[in-house]
């Protein structure tokens, strides 16, 4: 995480995962943004979006790619490559199972 702050690849703007900077704050500092814009008479529009699905789309080979293209070194590239290769996924409706499909996109991630 060091590295990618220190290189400025994660934007300052970012909050969730980034010590110090959890989503209250994110909410609050936002908050405090709109009631001064608001107050001098300013007016705001505001879209949300919800990008969980857009991570199940992501290639892990895409993705292993682009952290090395950031300079993630090659022991956490490989870690990260270990817990994403070989993981398969079935689908179950009651009783059914589909057949074992491997998984090359998304994040791992139980269902029970």
């Amino acid at each position: 995480m060091a590295h990618l702050l220190g290189s400025d690849l994660i934007s300052n703007r970012q909050y969730g995962f980034v010590k110090g900077r959890s989503t209250a704050l994110q909410l609050l500092q936002i908050l405090d943004k709109w009631i001064d814009c608001l107050e001098n008479g300013g007016q705001i529009d505001a879209v949300y979006t919800d990008s969980e699905k857009a991570f199940d789309k992501v290639p892990h080979n895409r993705l292993i790619l682009k952290l090395s293209s950031y300079g993630i070194s090659k022991t956490i590239i490989k870690w990260i490559q270990d817990f994403l290769t070989a993981r398969k996924f079935r689908v179950r409706v009651n009783i059914s199972h589909s057949a074992w499909s491997d998984v090359t996109s998304g994040i791992p991630r139980v269902v029970f």
